[in-house]
């Protein structure tokens, strides 16, 4: 069964909503990357972003159905690195909201769990999209049959946005201007210094 989500920012003054959630709509994948680490650090925000093992729940979906309703204008994104993806988040509270492509086009967006008001891997989560599909980028070696469930992941998740794109089109909400298929707003660059302290704290 699809079910929406209230979307909220801590304060209150971002609101939305996340349309047809369950487990065939969305991939729930675990990511232990260096970039979402230091960004959960970036924002001060590592108890509600981050599992007891440094990993990011990521519940990625078709961004048409991510849908901001009221804030927008408390809404900015930062780049970890020059050829990362935007990590939208709020400026009023810093509450991450989604990962995306740097441009529109492909539909596809990660959203955090915690701008629904829920914290990692929890029973709610999982009663909304299911339990995680993979886990990736971890620090450790991954074990050879976790790594070809990665792979199979990978391929159920780039089958899910060509049907996204099929469907609805090129993608450009909720970020993105519908005619240049730019960012709304100018992602924030953070220094070389900034990103290695950031790294530096999440223990890279």
């Amino acid at each position: 069964m699809k079910t929406d989500a209230p979307i909220k920012c801590s304060c209150g003054k971002v609101e939305g909503v996340a349309r047809g959630l369950s487990r065939s709509s969305t991939n729930h994948v675990v990511c232990s990357c260096k970039g979402c680490q230091s960004y959960a650090h970036y924002l001060g925000r590592t108890d509600d972003m981050l599992d007891a093992e440094g990993g990011s729940n990521i519940v990625q979906m078709d961004p048409s159905k991510f849908e901001i309703t009221r804030g927008m204008e408390n809404v900015v994104c930062m780049r970890v690195t020059n050829d990362g993806p935007l990590r939208w988040y709020t400026s009023c509270c810093n509450t991450p909201l989604g990962n995306t492509f740097p441009r529109g086009g492909l539909p596809f967006i990660g959203f955090l769990p915690i701008c629904l008001g829920i914290k990692g891997t929890s029973e709610e989560l999982v009663a909304l999209v299911g339990k995680s599909r993979g886990h990736v980028n971890r620090p450790e070696k991954t074990p050879l049959f976790d790594r070809i469930g990665n792979v199979f992941m990978i391929i159920g998740l780039f089958c899910k946005i060509m049907f996204w794109r099929v469907r609805g089109g090129p993608a450009f909400k909720p970020f993105f201007d519908a005619e240049t298929m730019r960012p709304m707003v100018k992602p924030i660059k953070i220094s070389d210094e900034e990103r290695a302290e950031l790294e530096a704290k999440a223990g890279f």
